[in-house]
Protein backbone atom coordinates (compact mmCIF):
# COMPACT_ATOMS: atom_id res chain seq x y z
CA UNK A 1 0.00 0.00 0.00
CA UNK A 2 1.34 3.44 -0.82
CA UNK A 3 2.37 5.84 2.06
CA UNK A 4 -0.03 8.74 2.45
CA UNK A 5 2.71 10.47 2.68
CA UNK A 6 3.59 9.81 -0.96
CA UNK A 7 0.19 10.76 -2.24
CA UNK A 8 -0.04 13.90 -0.41
CA UNK A 9 3.39 14.54 -2.34
CA UNK A 10 1.49 13.84 -5.48
CA UNK A 11 -1.27 16.08 -5.01
CA UNK A 12 0.95 19.01 -4.09
CA UNK A 13 3.08 18.15 -7.46
CA UNK A 14 -0.23 18.47 -9.35
CA UNK A 15 -1.00 21.84 -7.68
CA UNK A 16 2.78 22.90 -8.20
CA UNK A 17 2.89 22.16 -11.79
CA UNK A 18 -0.39 24.57 -12.17
CA UNK A 19 1.02 27.02 -10.08
CA UNK A 20 4.62 27.26 -12.26
CA UNK A 21 2.81 27.99 -15.22
CA UNK A 22 0.58 30.61 -13.80
CA UNK A 23 3.27 32.07 -12.51
CA UNK A 24 5.28 32.24 -16.02
CA UNK A 25 2.07 33.35 -17.28
CA UNK A 26 1.45 36.47 -15.21
CA UNK A 27 5.14 36.99 -14.83
CA UNK A 28 5.08 38.22 -18.62
CA UNK A 29 2.91 40.96 -17.46
CA UNK A 30 4.65 42.29 -13.87
CA UNK A 31 7.55 42.10 -12.52
CA UNK A 32 9.15 39.29 -10.28
CA UNK A 33 8.78 41.71 -6.96
CA UNK A 34 4.78 41.78 -7.57
CA UNK A 35 4.88 38.31 -8.20
CA UNK A 36 6.83 37.17 -4.94
CA UNK A 37 4.67 38.97 -2.72
CA UNK A 38 1.61 38.36 -4.05
CA UNK A 39 2.40 34.01 -4.28
CA UNK A 40 2.84 34.31 -0.37
CA UNK A 41 -0.11 37.18 0.42
CA UNK A 42 -2.79 35.49 -1.33
CA UNK A 43 -1.77 32.20 0.48
CA UNK A 44 -2.12 33.78 3.95
CA UNK A 45 -6.24 33.34 3.74
CA UNK A 46 -5.74 29.80 3.00
CA UNK A 47 -3.68 29.08 5.93
CA UNK A 48 -5.73 31.36 8.54
CA UNK A 49 -8.74 29.08 6.91
CA UNK A 50 -7.02 25.86 8.21
CA UNK A 51 -5.69 27.01 10.88
CA UNK A 52 -9.40 27.68 12.61
CA UNK A 53 -9.73 24.21 11.23
CA UNK A 54 -6.93 22.85 13.52
CA UNK A 55 -6.60 24.69 16.02
CA UNK A 56 -3.60 26.46 17.33
CA UNK A 57 -0.51 24.65 18.76
CA UNK A 58 1.42 25.15 21.68
CA UNK A 59 4.37 27.87 20.52
CA UNK A 60 8.09 27.71 22.13
CA UNK A 61 11.05 30.26 21.48
CA UNK A 62 12.64 28.08 19.63
CA UNK A 63 9.63 27.61 17.03
CA UNK A 64 10.38 31.13 16.54
CA UNK A 65 13.74 31.31 16.59
CA UNK A 66 13.46 28.97 13.17
CA UNK A 67 10.57 30.78 11.59
CA UNK A 68 11.92 34.31 11.63
CA UNK A 69 15.30 33.38 9.44
CA UNK A 70 13.98 30.94 7.61
CA UNK A 71 11.08 33.90 6.93
CA UNK A 72 13.31 35.85 5.56
CA UNK A 73 15.51 33.49 3.73
CA UNK A 74 12.12 32.13 2.01
CA UNK A 75 11.19 35.91 1.03
CA UNK A 76 14.51 36.08 -0.85
CA UNK A 77 14.19 32.81 -2.38
CA UNK A 78 10.69 33.81 -3.79
CA UNK A 79 11.76 37.06 -5.47
CA UNK A 80 14.62 34.91 -6.83
CA UNK A 81 12.14 31.83 -8.16
CA UNK A 82 10.16 34.80 -9.68
CA UNK A 83 12.61 36.10 -11.83
CA UNK A 84 13.71 33.02 -12.99
CA UNK A 85 10.79 32.54 -14.23
CA UNK A 86 10.37 35.98 -15.96
CA UNK A 87 14.05 35.50 -17.70
CA UNK A 88 13.15 31.95 -18.69
CA UNK A 89 10.58 29.25 -19.83
CA UNK A 90 8.89 27.40 -17.38
CA UNK A 91 9.40 24.10 -19.11
CA UNK A 92 12.91 24.90 -18.53
CA UNK A 93 13.30 26.44 -15.16
CA UNK A 94 10.96 24.19 -13.94
CA UNK A 95 12.92 20.73 -14.52
CA UNK A 96 16.22 22.35 -12.51
CA UNK A 97 14.44 21.91 -9.33
CA UNK A 98 14.53 17.90 -10.07
CA UNK A 99 18.84 18.12 -8.75
CA UNK A 100 17.23 19.07 -5.30
CA UNK A 101 16.21 15.83 -4.04
CA UNK A 102 19.61 14.97 -4.61
CA UNK A 103 21.10 17.49 -2.58
CA UNK A 104 18.17 16.78 0.41
CA UNK A 105 19.76 13.02 0.71
CA UNK A 106 22.71 14.57 2.07
CA UNK A 107 21.70 17.48 4.07
CA UNK A 108 18.57 15.05 5.50
CA UNK A 109 20.67 12.94 6.46
CA UNK A 110 23.00 15.43 8.45
CA UNK A 111 20.22 17.25 9.75
CA UNK A 112 17.71 14.90 10.45
CA UNK A 113 19.30 11.17 10.01
CA UNK A 114 16.66 10.44 7.15
CA UNK A 115 18.71 7.57 5.32
CA UNK A 116 16.31 6.15 2.46
CA UNK A 117 16.51 2.24 1.39
CA UNK A 118 18.14 1.30 -1.47
CA UNK A 119 14.83 1.40 -4.03
CA UNK A 120 14.02 5.08 -2.84
CA UNK A 121 18.14 5.90 -3.05
CA UNK A 122 17.74 4.42 -6.86
CA UNK A 123 14.98 6.49 -7.77
CA UNK A 124 15.86 9.70 -6.26
CA UNK A 125 19.37 9.74 -8.64
CA UNK A 126 17.21 8.43 -11.33
CA UNK A 127 15.00 11.41 -11.40
CA UNK A 128 18.44 13.92 -11.49
CA UNK A 129 19.17 11.83 -14.56
CA UNK A 130 16.11 12.67 -16.22
CA UNK A 131 16.43 16.12 -15.72
CA UNK A 132 19.78 16.22 -16.85
CA UNK A 133 18.29 14.02 -19.96
CA UNK A 134 15.96 17.58 -20.91
CA UNK A 135 18.60 18.99 -23.03
CA UNK A 136 19.92 15.84 -24.73
CA UNK A 137 18.53 17.11 -27.90
CA UNK A 138 20.67 19.92 -28.40
CA UNK A 139 24.11 19.14 -27.30
CA UNK A 140 27.13 17.13 -29.61
CA UNK A 141 28.71 15.54 -26.46
CA UNK A 142 27.72 14.38 -23.12
CA UNK A 143 28.52 17.36 -21.49
CA UNK A 144 27.23 19.80 -23.86
CA UNK A 145 23.56 19.79 -21.78
CA UNK A 146 24.89 21.33 -18.47
CA UNK A 147 26.67 23.54 -20.41
CA UNK A 148 23.58 24.70 -22.39
CA UNK A 149 21.67 24.83 -19.31
CA UNK A 150 23.92 27.01 -17.63
CA UNK A 151 23.72 29.55 -20.32
CA UNK A 152 19.59 29.86 -19.40
CA UNK A 153 19.81 33.18 -16.88
CA UNK A 154 16.68 31.63 -15.56
CA UNK A 155 18.63 28.39 -14.76
CA UNK A 156 21.26 29.76 -12.92
CA UNK A 157 18.91 31.84 -10.83
CA UNK A 158 17.41 28.61 -9.79
CA UNK A 159 20.24 26.67 -8.96
CA UNK A 160 20.98 29.23 -6.34
CA UNK A 161 17.29 28.60 -4.98
CA UNK A 162 17.76 24.38 -5.09
CA UNK A 163 20.60 24.95 -3.16
CA UNK A 164 18.89 27.14 -0.16
CA UNK A 165 15.67 24.75 -0.20
CA UNK A 166 18.38 21.92 -0.01
CA UNK A 167 18.60 23.15 3.47
CA UNK A 168 15.19 24.45 3.90
CA UNK A 169 13.26 21.35 3.40
CA UNK A 170 14.87 20.02 6.43
CA UNK A 171 14.07 22.95 8.49
CA UNK A 172 10.51 22.84 7.69
CA UNK A 173 10.17 19.22 9.22
CA UNK A 174 11.73 20.33 12.31
CA UNK A 175 9.07 23.45 11.87
CA UNK A 176 6.66 21.06 11.42
CA UNK A 177 7.08 18.59 14.16
CA UNK A 178 7.45 21.39 16.73
CA UNK A 179 3.75 23.13 15.73
CA UNK A 180 1.65 21.68 12.98
CA UNK A 181 1.29 21.36 9.06
CA UNK A 182 -0.70 24.55 8.89
CA UNK A 183 0.81 26.74 11.98
CA UNK A 184 4.43 26.47 10.23
CA UNK A 185 3.67 27.28 6.75
CA UNK A 186 1.29 30.43 8.10
CA UNK A 187 4.12 31.81 10.12
CA UNK A 188 6.69 31.45 7.66
CA UNK A 189 4.60 32.41 4.76
CA UNK A 190 3.63 35.91 6.97
CA UNK A 191 6.74 36.55 8.22
CA UNK A 192 8.15 36.16 4.24
CA UNK A 193 5.49 38.68 3.25
CA UNK A 194 6.25 40.92 5.85
CA UNK A 195 9.99 41.32 4.68
CA UNK A 196 9.03 41.07 0.82
CA UNK A 197 6.44 44.09 1.18
CA UNK A 198 9.09 46.41 1.41
CA UNK A 199 11.49 45.62 -0.75
CA UNK A 200 8.34 45.04 -3.40
CA UNK A 201 7.58 48.54 -2.69
CA UNK A 202 10.91 50.08 -3.50
CA UNK A 203 11.89 47.96 -6.37
CA UNK A 204 8.49 48.13 -8.36
CA UNK A 205 7.01 51.67 -7.22
CA UNK A 206 3.35 50.58 -9.27
CA UNK A 207 3.14 47.30 -7.34
CA UNK A 208 -0.71 48.85 -6.19
CA UNK A 209 -2.02 49.17 -9.72
CA UNK A 210 -0.18 46.28 -10.64
CA UNK A 211 -2.33 43.62 -8.38
CA UNK A 212 -5.41 45.38 -8.87
CA UNK A 213 -5.01 44.68 -12.38
CA UNK A 214 -3.87 41.06 -12.23
CA UNK A 215 -5.44 40.01 -8.95
CA UNK A 216 -7.22 37.13 -10.33
CA UNK A 217 -4.21 35.19 -11.33
CA UNK A 218 -1.92 36.37 -8.62
CA UNK A 219 -4.67 35.40 -6.32
CA UNK A 220 -5.03 31.43 -7.83
CA UNK A 221 -1.03 31.57 -7.72
CA UNK A 222 -1.36 32.26 -3.72
CA UNK A 223 -4.50 30.13 -3.52
CA UNK A 224 -2.59 27.16 -5.06
CA UNK A 225 0.55 27.42 -3.24
CA UNK A 226 -1.11 27.83 0.26
CA UNK A 227 -3.08 25.02 -0.41
CA UNK A 228 -0.46 22.91 -2.02
CA UNK A 229 1.93 23.96 1.57
CA UNK A 230 -0.07 22.13 3.71
CA UNK A 231 -0.31 19.48 2.26
CA UNK A 232 3.28 19.19 2.09
CA UNK A 233 4.09 20.02 5.37
CA UNK A 234 1.77 17.11 5.81
CA UNK A 235 3.33 14.52 3.81
CA UNK A 236 6.98 15.95 5.51
CA UNK A 237 4.97 14.44 8.99
CA UNK A 238 4.88 10.80 7.15
CA UNK A 239 7.78 10.08 5.31
CA UNK A 240 11.26 11.20 4.77
CA UNK A 241 11.70 15.03 3.71
CA UNK A 242 13.88 13.19 0.43
CA UNK A 243 11.05 11.64 -0.63
CA UNK A 244 8.52 14.03 -0.43
CA UNK A 245 11.05 16.46 -2.18
CA UNK A 246 11.65 14.11 -5.09
CA UNK A 247 7.33 13.02 -5.53
CA UNK A 248 7.17 16.74 -5.77
CA UNK A 249 8.56 16.75 -9.00
CA UNK A 250 6.47 15.32 -10.54
CA UNK A 251 5.12 19.16 -11.20
CA UNK A 252 7.84 18.74 -14.10
CA UNK A 253 6.03 16.45 -16.59
CA UNK A 254 3.12 18.48 -15.40
CA UNK A 255 4.18 21.89 -16.05
CA UNK A 256 5.90 20.85 -19.37
CA UNK A 257 2.60 19.55 -21.10
CA UNK A 258 0.82 22.52 -19.75
CA UNK A 259 3.56 24.73 -20.87
CA UNK A 260 3.01 23.34 -24.26
CA UNK A 261 -0.99 23.29 -24.57
CA UNK A 262 -1.77 26.48 -22.25
CA UNK A 263 1.84 29.12 -23.55
CA UNK A 264 2.91 27.67 -26.72
CA UNK A 265 6.65 26.52 -25.22
CA UNK A 266 6.81 23.66 -28.05
CA UNK A 267 10.65 23.69 -28.42
CA UNK A 268 12.17 20.98 -27.90
CA UNK A 269 8.94 19.58 -26.15
CA UNK A 270 9.27 15.52 -27.06
CA UNK A 271 12.81 15.55 -25.61
CA UNK A 272 11.69 17.14 -22.57
CA UNK A 273 9.12 14.83 -22.10
CA UNK A 274 11.50 12.14 -22.28
CA UNK A 275 13.78 13.40 -19.33
CA UNK A 276 10.30 13.88 -17.41
CA UNK A 277 9.86 10.56 -17.89
CA UNK A 278 12.82 9.00 -16.49
CA UNK A 279 11.96 11.43 -13.40
CA UNK A 280 8.35 9.59 -12.57
CA UNK A 281 9.99 6.01 -12.97
CA UNK A 282 12.26 7.43 -10.25
CA UNK A 283 9.29 8.42 -8.18
CA UNK A 284 7.70 4.78 -8.89
CA UNK A 285 11.05 3.09 -7.46
CA UNK A 286 10.60 5.66 -4.52
CA UNK A 287 6.77 4.07 -4.07
CA UNK A 288 7.71 0.45 -4.19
Amino acid sequence: MIETGLILAFIVAMMKGLQSVYQRKDALDTDEFVTAFSSRMFGIPVLIAALFYTGIPDLSVRFFMLAIPLGAVTAFASVLIAKAYKESDASIVTPMFAVSPILVLFTSFIMLGEVPDVMGGVGVFLIAIGAYALKLDESTSPLEPLKRLWDEKGVRIIMAVILLYSVTANIDKIGVQMSSPVMWPLATYTISSVFMLPLMMKKSPQWKSKIKKEWKPLGLLGLLGGAAIILQMAALELTLVSYVISIKRLSIPIAVAFSYFMLGEKSGFKDRMIGSLLMVAGVLLISI
